[in-house]
């Protein structure tokens, strides 16, 4: 189905933090301002935080029996209820749980990730149910407003970082399809291109930096950096813009894991420099509703914290922390602080603990450093780098007042490039992929991140192949776990590049042709079990018509788009093949 023809574009930004979608009806598309009439509905203010936000913390409880019972602030003030009545302990609680598809090699459907207290569950299951939990949102919405919307009407972009391998994106299709959305409505979108081209018609008083630069005046050949900034990843890459709102890619998506949640990870290093492994352990375990209500402030309060900060930065520290220090080190929480030398850095009024502004800033170094680091080395090492004139900031953690000051420091002050930060930030990335929904040929092209290869087993050539290497099939020496290439790392391909590959089959009786299909962060890989190899899934050539003979199948990769797309067919007869990537179990 064309994109015009879908009734409803929706957008799901799933995020390490926090998770959102927007949406935009067909009728009120404007082909000359696609950004208008996106709707990014502020309905994520349930339960008793009361908070109105357009997104909601990626948290996901289910029942004993793995049912889902809430998502998002529900689920947070549903399980710190379950916690404070020590209820909690047959339930599933995951919350900060994308990280995880970044982490894991060798990704496969089988794969287990655990929840907040250890108890694992398949990671499919868990990010499937979530996935649903916010398609569900959106269907009850719509009904509410009355959108006479029908579920195989509607268009669905599912947002992944750039930096992600085929592997987890496949991951994601999965997880949709299992959610009921099907593959056919589904398009992966890469979110900092979603952000880019959401901000190519933001006018000039949308972006809180800039002075009277507009992007969208930006001529063709305009080079600039996409700084995307979430909850667990960076992600950043350079963008060219050809012409009429369409990008180029013309340095590959690169980054690593300095997003928001590193800042947390820092403060709970430094509580736990303070009070000792043993009691952080015992306080996350037996008080848990505080430990999530201190965590929660904590994200509260480090928006506020900037380079100019000169206050101190006031942050409740709950008392049960402190009565847990009593009962495991014979001391409470204030000695502890003082007997780790940090009592002149974090004082205390009543309740209240005051931290010095240049220790709150000190969880913030470990990320932003990384980050200029990884930007300062593309825009001075890299031809597409030296060409960047404007940074573009997007993301949720663009939005800390700690990272805009450093990287307006670093490169709009020092450097002389403009650094322009969307006023909403945090959704520039699920409000683009509403725009790279409808118009999805405006990335014409991109740098492949990979070499990607099939493992063959060709003729054993003694002196060549590793003898450890030697099998025999249908009376004939081959060698396995050969990497045979077919696209190399660092390529650039428009949108529908086609790699032709000719294959003979080995059994002359089959019917079905499989390969594995790797992809490496090498050049020339030898062997598939290369420690730079990774799988990214079985493909299946069905050919149907056997004749007993050997076969030869012509397999298209076609590159370019955000996935992989596979065609097949019989050399001889020119018949279509059906073709099937497949994960791994």
């Amino acid at each position: 189905m064309a994109e015009d023809n879908y009734v409803l574009i929706v957008a799901i930004d799933f995020g390490t933090t926090y998770s959102g979608y927007a949406f935009q009806l067909t009728s009120e598309y404007d082909q000359n301002d696609p950004t208008k009439r996106i709707l990014s509905p502020q309905a994520w203010n349930e339960g008793p935080t009361k908070l109105t936000s357009m997104k909601t913390p990626t948290c996901l409880l289910l029942d004993r029996n793995q049912d889902i019972d809430s998502f998002g602030f529900v689920a947070e003030d549903r399980y710190a209820d379950l916690c404070m009545d020590g209820d909690n302990k047959n339930w599933y609680y995951f919350r900060r749980f994308k990280m995880k598809l970044h982490e894991t090699n060798g990704l496969k459907r089988t794969t287990l990730i655990s929840d907040e207290t250890g108890k694992q569950l398949p990671a499919l299951t868990v990010f499937s149910k979530s996935i649903e939990c916010l398609k569900n949102h959106l269907i009850d919405l719509l009904g509410k407003k009355n959108f006479d919307v029908k579920e195989d009407e509607i268009k669905w972009v599912l947002t992944v970082p750039a930096i992600w391998d085929d592997t987890a994106k496949g991951f994601m299709r999965e997880a949709a399809k299992e959610a009921g959305i099907p593959s056919h409505h589904l398009t992966i979108a890469l979110e900092p291109e979603a952000a880019s081209l959401f901000c190519q018609y933001l006018p000039v008083e949308k972006f809180s930096v800039g002075g009277q630069v507009k992007f969208s005046d930006a001529k063709p050949g305009t080079t600039y950096m996409i700084v995307d900034l979430g909850g667990g990843t960076a992600d950043i890459t350079v963008h060219e813009k050809v012409s009429s709102g369409k990008l180029k890619e013309i340095h590959r998506a690169s980054g690593g894991p300095w997003g928001g949640t590193s800042v947390d990870g820092a403060f709970i290093g430094l509580i736990s420099k303070i009070v000792g492994g043993p009691v952080l352990a015992t306080f996350m375990r037996e008080q848990t509703f505080d430990y999530l209500d201190m965590m929660r402030e904590f994200e509260s309060v480090k928006r506020n914290v900037s380079l100019s900060t000169t206050e101190d930065v006031k942050m409740k520290i709950p008392v049960t922390l402190s009565e847990t220090c009593s009962k495991v080190r014979r001391k409470d929480f204030k000695a502890l602080v003082k007997e780790a030398g940090k009592d002149k850095q974090i004082t205390f009024v009543g309740d209240k603990a005051k931290f010095k502004p240049a220790l709150m800033q000190e969880l913030f170094k470990k990320a932003t450093d990384k980050i200029v680091s990884h930007m300062k080395e593309i825009l001075d090492t890299s031809p597409a780098g030296k060409k960047v004139s404007l940074i573009l900031m997007v993301g949720g953690f663009s939005e800390s007042a700690f990272v805009q000051d450093v990287i307006k420091q670093e490169f709009h002050e020092k450097k002389g490039r403009k650094v322009l930060i969307p006023k909403d930030a945090g959704i520039s990335v699920v409000q683009g992929a509403v725009v790279n929904g409808r118009q999805p040929g405006n990335i014409t092209s991109r740098i492949l991140r990979y070499t990607y290869g099939v493992r063959i087993s060709p003729d054993f050539e003694r002196g060549k192949h590793n003898p450890l290497k030697l099998i025999t099939v249908a009376g004939v020496d081959r060698c396995k776990d050969i990497f045979s290439k077919f696209i190399d790392i660092g390529t650039e391909v428009e949108v529908g590049h086609q790699v032709d590959v000719s294959y003979k089959t080995i059994d002359p009786a089959a019917t079905l042709c499989t390969f594995a299909v790797f992809f490496s962060t090498n050049s020339n890989p030898m062997y598939t079990d290369e420690g730079s190899c990774q799988p990214l899934g079985q493909l299946d050539v069905d050919y149907k018509n056997p004749n007993h003979q050997i076969k030869d199948i012509e397999v298209d990769y076609i590159f370019g788009d955000t996935e992989l797309h596979i065609k097949a067919k019989d050399t001889e007869s020119r018949k279509s093949c059906q073709t099937t990537l497949k994960m791994f179990e």
